[in-house]
């Protein structure tokens, strides 16, 4: 499944597959055209649990002349299953009776035919020793190396909070009619007040977790008035909330200091 959030007004829709995300956004491709503008999206692939595998930013019509297609490159094809086992090996059973069949025509191609197969099968068992070689040679450094306990430093990455923050981030700047849904009863959209702008670019600077609530700081280039464009950096507080409607809330004013 797909999801798109238009960046200036927070506006979301759903596809089911890749082609009909694609027909939408030629829509609005055309629409950008006819209007003499350009539009920003933000754009997600979903599993069949809604957790996100990818995650890109879009902007058409795009100032090279490129078509939307060509611009999200291989994006949505993600998560795609491999072909089972049992579908492979019956590729090669047919490469072998294709091979088998060839040889007759000649005594050369019977002979590429044989090497072929044998490689075949010599090729899982040569790769099956050297595995073991290598978990061998592993196990004996681990055991010769001094045994030192090591200080370390565990990151951990909260995907659900950061996509939470980009869709919060984009009503943020635009100061959407919705962005109470994303505030904690301590907040109120007052407390949010800022120029509109609109988000160019939201880069991922750090995150940090504190029992139950995730620090997030985004490096962002906002266009403002007169189509300036400035750096800033924005710091969020936000922990989960199951009555939510996005599963989150932000529950501290948000910090938007200048970078660097």
């Amino acid at each position: 499944m797909f999801r798109i959030q238009n960046q200036s007004d927070g506006k979301e829709q759903e596809f089911q597959n890749l082609a009909a995300l694609l027909y939408a956004l030629e829509g609005e491709e055309k629409r950008c055209l006819q209007l003499n503008m350009r539009a920003t999206f933000y754009l997600f692939h979903l599993d069949k649990n809604e957790e996100v595998l990818e995650s890109m930013e879009l902007t058409i019509p795009s100032q090279e002349d490129k078509e939307v297609q060509e611009l999200i490159g291989e994006f949505g094809r993600k998560g795609d299953a491999k072909k089972p086992f049992w579908k492979r090996s019956e590729s090669k059973q047919q490469l072998q009776a294709i091979n088998s069949s060839n040889s007759n025509d000649s005594q050369s191609k019977t002979g590429v035919s044989k090497l072929v197969k044998g490689l075949m099968w010599l090729l899982p068992m040569v790769l099956s020793v050297v595995s073991i070689y290598l978990s061998l040679e592993t196990l004996q450094l681990v055991k010769t190396q001094p045994q030192v306990t090591p200080k370390v430093e565990t990151v951990v990455i909260n995907q659900k909070a950061d996509v939470f923050c980009r869709y919060f981030i984009s009503s943020y700047f635009s100061q959407s009619l919705n962005l109470e849904d994303y505030l904690s009863e301590k907040l109120s959209k007052e407390d949010l007040k800022i120029n509109k702008a609109t988000p160019v670019s939201v880069l991922l600077e750090n995150q940090e977790i504190k029992g139950n609530t995730t620090l997030v700081t985004y490096v962002v280039n906002i266009k403002e008035a007169q189509d300036q464009v400035s750096s800033k950096r924005l710091t969020l507080a936000v922990r989960a909330d199951k009555k939510a409607q996005y599963g989150y809330l932000v529950i501290k004013k948000p910090r938007l200091t200048a970078y660097p």
